[in-house]
């Protein structure tokens, strides 16, 4: 009688550096967008889930913000939100993206994940291959297994083309405990809709502004109400700043359309319904190192 293969779940906690290509990888693998992505650092700020099942395992992602040294309180928010991820998570993706040199930053995150504090396995994912050539990876590989010898692996991918992405699937299976699955086979993330309204209004503001705009920025979702195929989306987009506020309206409010029409139609995509989204833009200044105001939006040290 042939043995049933038996089941694997667990929790992967996605670490590195700020736009090193973590969320791009989850939203590969889970195949819909879980995470937003955009070309500007500490684009992802809280813990997002995202969950990959098959009929034999389950393998539940935490893509957490990139590891970064700052005086900011809603960054130093972040960076506490990764380092708490790990320590809960059955596996460790370190992250990094070999078509940068190797700084000073990204060595001190092996090395502190390496120290050997943490018991959980560690495999380190060497992203954007497809952007070097062969003879520059080894050496790169060579230098982060001498800075972590203690790693079960070290898999070069390509989170955007898919590339090797089966191969890391395979080594973080083998690594999970064996056990039932946590969550319904059916999702995909633990977000609720109105956290996905607020991260895509966010996104597109990001694609939108240049320089440190975006920082000072956060989407609150003031309602969403669902009547029949219907969703109706109030989303006020905070401000650090009096002079941000005509930046991001744009001239003759041209700026803010755009914002809320493609974030309109990524949340169609997403939730399946047509969306009515109407935005405000509200000043709110130093949001960002507010406690209560951070605790509010979800960004919170203890709230995530």
């Amino acid at each position: 009688m042939k043995q049933e293969k038996e089941f694997k779940a667990g929790t992967v906690a996605l670490l590195g550096r700020p736009n090193v290509g973590k969320s791009t990888l989850m939203n590969q693998i889970i195949g819909a967008k879980v995470a937003i992505v955009t070309p500007k650092p500490q684009t992802t700020r809280h813990r997002i889930l995202g969950i990959y099942s098959d009929e034999s395992r389950q393998l539940v992602f935490v893509d957490t913000p990139g590891i970064h040294k700052s005086s900011v309180q809603l960054n130093r928010n972040m960076v506490r939100v990764a380092y708490a991820a790990a320590e809960e998570a059955d596996v460790l993706l370190i992250m990094q993206d070999v078509t940068k040199p190797m700084d000073s930053g990204t060595r001190s995150l092996i090395e502190r994940f390496a120290d050997g504090r943490l018991k959980q396995p560690r495999i380190h994912v060497l992203n954007k291959v497809d952007k070097i050539r062969k003879d520059e990876l080894l050496p790169r590989l060579q230098q982060v297994q001498r800075l972590d010898p203690g790693a079960v692996a070290y898999v070069p991918v390509s989170a955007r083309k898919g590339v090797q992405v089966d191969a890391l699937m395979t080594e973080i299976t083998r690594l999970l405990p064996a056990q039932p699955a946590v969550y319904d086979p059916d999702w995909f993330t633990d977000q609720t809709q109105r956290q996905l309204a607020a991260e895509y209004v966010r996104e597109q503001v990001f694609m939108s502004m240049q320089q440190e705009i975006p920082f000072q920025t956060a989407v609150d979702i003031e309602r969403f109400e669902e009547e029949n195929d219907c969703v109706e989306i109030d989303a006020v987009i905070l401000v650090g700043s009096e002079r941000h506020k005509p930046i991001l309206i744009g001239k003759g409010g041209e700026t803010l359309k755009i914002v809320g029409s493609r974030a309109r139609q990524g949340l169609e995509h997403i939730l399946g319904v047509h969306v009515r989204l109407n935005i405000w833009v509200k000043v709110d200044p130093n949001w960002f190192e507010h406690p209560g105001k951070l605790s509010d939006l979800g960004l919170g040290s203890d709230s995530q």
